[in-house]
């Protein structure tokens, strides 16, 4: 399908328009010139819909636009502009949404490489409360990595019913770019006059138009939030797409100046409270991945998850492909899901099995002992025994990588490829991040006055005790080692230097601009990476 959009009145090209299916995820943006091309599956009969910010939307027959090429024409929508009231009272600049600087998790924008049309119109936001009587002045945004050049977004807003979106509110097309690698950007509202009297709340979105690929780069974007209960995430694929929610506050605030009659408050506090984990969980500020959709369900797949008991617990994997045995280890309080951007590569050439740890995913624990990487390795062991697998390759991220040195040490007979990312030899500042590692250390600290046995303690303080292994004992691996890091991960590249020089038999990649989250942030590099070396004669 393809076409040009054209200014009714003006015959000009209107830029970046949208061009979207109703209710499905379908459809793309139109470039600088007007022009879009996208692609539709025949069985899709529903119309498509056409709209830009200041024009009345246009419905059209599928089969209209899959025959050829068509101009189509938006008529400019007329806008009524608010009156402008002199009362007597108190005005005041307040901000409304998250404003803390952290970066718990992070939500998917845009990851593929090139400019392809796939993420183009993807929009996603956040429910914004607001005082009653609210002029806005700007909108702010976290951005928690941005390895383009450059990306142009499109600000929308929205009324909200049930917590969605509904109709979208009378403003002019604010379009802005984005040429910072992280932090927060500005968006100036005050010369748009954006009034809307009476709304206690607003939904907040953004729209992906435009990005400009940074050269020698993987490309990837993303916005800062952190898993405060309470919050939803808003995002849809495409212009005309359902709206879908992720738990999670995101990094969006407004600020406005609001009017308060005297004697009269509007009841609502200058900002949202800067959100901080329970002391329980607080270490998984630095663990806690990007979220990725997941439409093959991989870590909760029935079809292909199986459950084994071993000593003092009961582990659940999923096996995918076939070839040689691959065996994927997860990182603390994650599961087998966290390679759902590995796993159907790995799978076209390997026997990928994919375990949840004890007392992670959906693998249980029924003791109160510490939690130990030998522990791990030995349970590994239990499963690769129940399915009569030897000379197995394994890739482990972060503690799945201690996990896997261990096994490499206990069990050498059982190793074949090595590959490592973002592993360490024992918890120091030297090794970690001092910052990272103090903070793990007071949230034990804490936990342990409490006198908790939970599961995310005991996860907590394997983190601060485990594992405490020596470079001496690297010399003892014979197997080959892939050492894998991010330029920027929590573990500190001088480390994960040295680990690579003590193996006998290693290769030593650390991925520019990456972080602890490689495998997601850059998945097309990281796959063709790992495959390079576990193909390998």
């Amino acid at each position: 399908m393809q076409g040009t959009v054209l200014d009714e009145a003006t015959q000009q090209v209107v830029p970046f328009a949208s061009v979207g299916v109703a209710g499905r995820p379908f459809g793309t943006i139109a470039d600088e010139a007007g022009h879009f091309r996208f692609a539709l599956p025949d069985s899709v009969q529903r119309p498509v819909v056409v709209s830009c910010v200041g024009y009345a939307a246009v419905t059209l027959p599928a089969d209209q636009l899959r025959t050829s090429a068509t101009v189509i024409r938006l008529t400019p929508a007329a806008q009524q502009l608010a009156a402008v009231t002199v009362r007597p009272g108190r005005v005041r600049t307040r901000t409304f949404g998250r404003t803390g600087n952290a970066t718990f998790m992070t939500v998917r924008l845009y990851t593929e490489p090139g400019a392809g049309q796939d993420e183009l119109a993807r929009e996603q936001g956040t429910v914004v409360p607001l005082a009653s009587d609210s002029y806005l002045r700007t909108a702010r945004l976290l951005v928690a990595f941005n390895r383009f050049r450059s990306v142009t977004f499109r600000l929308l807003l929205y009324r909200v019913q049930n917590g969605l979106p509904t109709e979208p509110l009378p403003q002019p097309d604010i379009r802005f770019t984005v040429i910072q690698p992280r932090g927060w950007v500005t968006v100036d509202l005050e010369p748009y006059q954006l009034h809307y009297p009476g709304l206690r709340e607003v939904a907040v979105t953004v729209q992906w138009l435009h990005s400009e690929a940074a050269p020698d780069s993987a490309n990837g974007f993303a916005f800062s939030a952190v898993p405060l209960p309470g919050h939803q995430v808003l995002t849809r694929s495409k212009s005309q797409a359902r709206w879908e929610t992720i738990p999670g506050y995101l990094g969006f605030n407004l600020t406005a100046d609001t009017y308060t009659a005297p004697g009269k408050t509007n009841g609502l506090a200058d900002t949202a409270p800067n959100y901080t984990l329970p002391d329980s969980l607080a270490y998984l500020r630095y663990f806690t991945a990007p979220y990725l959709p997941n439409p093959a369900g991989y870590g909760s797949n029935s079809a292909a998850g199986r459950y084994i008991r071993v000593r003092g617990a009961r582990l659940y994997y999923e096996r995918y492909g076939q070839g040689e045995p691959l065996l994927l280890l997860h990182g603390n309080g994650q599961s087998g899901a966290a390679f759902q951007l590995q796993i159907a590569e790995l799978a076209r050439y390997f026997d990928v099995l994919v375990l949840d740890t004890r007392a992670q995913g959906h693998s249980q624990d029924f003791t109160t002992q510490n939690f130990s990487y030998e522990l791990f390795a030995e349970d590994a062991r239990q499963l690769l025994d129940s399915l009569h697998l030897r000379r197995v390759h394994i890739l482990g991220w972060s503690d799945g990588g201690n996990t896997a040195l261990s096994l490499a040490l206990t069990h050498p007979e059982y190793v074949g490829r090595l590959a490592i990312m973002g592993a360490n030899l024992f918890p120091a500042p030297h090794a970690l991040e001092p910052a990272l590692l103090s903070g793990f250390r007071r949230q034990l600290q804490q936990a342990q006055a409490r006198n908790t046995t939970a599961i995310d303690t005991r996860l907590l303080r394997l983190l601060v005790q485990e594992p405490q292994l020596t470079f001496a004992q690297l010399g003892q691996i014979t197997a080959p080692v892939l050492v894998l890091a991010g330029q920027h991960d929590v573990i500190l590249e001088p480390h994960t230097q040295a680990i690579a020089k003590a193996l006998p038999h290693s290769q030593l990649v650390i991925f520019p601009g990456a972080t602890h989250y490689a495998p997601q942030e850059i998945p097309e590099v990281f796959n063709a990476t790992v495959l390079r070396f576990f193909r390998q004669q």
